[in-house]
């Protein structure tokens, strides 16, 4: 029996679990030709949800669909790389007509790209340094999207990237583009909440009330856990209740660490079981220990501050008022001034994330698995 719980890839529609009404907000709202912010805390569903809106018919049948992530970005060259790279990619098996009006557009790399002689097709062999002017590449991609001969749908993920690109006028040059083109609606998409809504609400920013803004939470603990014992029944597996209602409860209904932990005690315990608690925490503590090293990997690389910083907000587990005398009392920290500092640096390594509550802001370690690691390593 195939596993229902998907951990990568896209997810088929039998075993994705609710977002019905923001699936169908989505496509209605794409369907009006009006662009779309999507923000989420990381690993919360989001690319999986810009994927499942892909398939509904209404997209699927009349769309071209494209989708990047360009978290790994740090220049508008990368960016443009990463933009024309997807959609070569999608249009590739539309056939040669479709590629070829992409390839003829794009006249400003025509000399980079490769060609296979034995498929008689091109081939995408640009680099990086290929792209000696981004400024009119970018002009040409949104032209050839602008003029495609069917309307385009295209998601850029981690979308706040741009923000931190040492050429300051990106985010306007994007504008400028996209305010004039009607054939391409663009989901924007991040787990930086904080940086992507200062950008689309702001009225001194570019992207100031450009796009219909969803936010994207946890599926709530009901239909989640009735979604979860019935993948086991139709698999003819059990699981109890309460083992289900434990896993959600250990992550707060957090989509990834749920479906990950079901996800392995469906894979590795004896399919005759009727799965409890006690096997989710045998389940979880393997996972933990599995991704032990990695974590012991990523704690050697901070310095003894950052490393005390980021166990006292992990055994925190919501932490506020960071650089109080009590909170450095309470964990044996050097002082509020080592802490602030500490803090800057695990934001910008992706450590640490926050999220405002009224004035407060409220720390927690990025990556749950490895909060519950530090938890019980430290």
């Amino acid at each position: 029996m195939e596993n229902p719980f998907y951990i990568t890839g896209i997810i088929p529609e039998p075993y994705f679990c609710d977002r019905e009404k923001e699936t169908a907000w989505m496509v209605q709202t794409l369907k009006n030709k009006a662009h779309i912010l999507l923000t989420s805390p990381r690993r919360m569903g989001k690319t999986q949800l810009i994927r499942h809106v892909f398939e509904q018919p209404a997209i699927k049948d009349n769309c071209y669909t494209f989708y990047t992530d360009i978290y790994p970005t740090t220049s508008l060259h990368e960016l443009v790389l990463f933009l024309s790279k997807e959609i070569y990619s999608v249009l590739v098996p539309k056939g040669k007509a479709a590629l070829d009006k992409f390839l003829t557009a794009i006249r400003s790399l025509a000399g980079s790209f490769g060609y296979d002689p034995i498929a008689s097709t091109p081939i995408f062999d640009v680099k990086l340094g290929d792209i000696r002017t981004p400024e009119l590449t970018l002009e040409e991609i949104f032209n050839y999207l602008e003029h495609a001969d069917k309307p385009c749908v295209f998601a850029i993920d981690e979308f706040q990237q741009i923000a931190y690109y040492p050429k300051k006028n990106v985010e306007a040059t994007l504008r400028t583009h996209i305010q004039k083109m009607s054939n391409c609606m663009f989901i924007y998409a991040g787990s930086n909440r904080l940086i992507l809504e200062n950008m689309f609400n702001s009225s001194a920013q570019p992207f100031y009330n450009s796009a219909e803004q969803l936010y994207l939470d946890c599926i709530s603990k009901d239909v989640y856990t009735g979604f979860a014992e019935e993948q086991f029944t139709k698999a003819g597996r059990t699981i109890a209740p309460e083992a289900t209602s434990h896993t959600y409860d250990l992550f707060e209904g957090h989509t990834y660490y749920v479906h990950n932990v079901l996800h392995n005690a469906f894979a590795y315990i004896d399919s005759d079981k009727v799965i409890d608690i006690e096997d989710i925490d045998k389940t979880l503590s393997d996972i933990l220990e599995e991704k032990g090293r990695t974590f012991a990997s990523v704690m050697n690389q901070l310095n003894y501050q950052q490393k005390e910083t980021l166990v006292a907000i992990a055994k925190e587990g919501k932490a506020t008022s960071v650089t109080s005398v009590a909170f450095v009392k309470k964990h044996t920290l050097k002082s509020p001034s080592s802490v602030q500092y500490a803090i800057k640096t695990l934001l910008e390594k992706q450590l640490l994330t926050y999220h405002n509550e009224g004035r407060s802001k409220v720390y927690r370690v990025s990556d749950r698995f490895m909060e519950m690691w530090i938890c019980r390593t430290y």
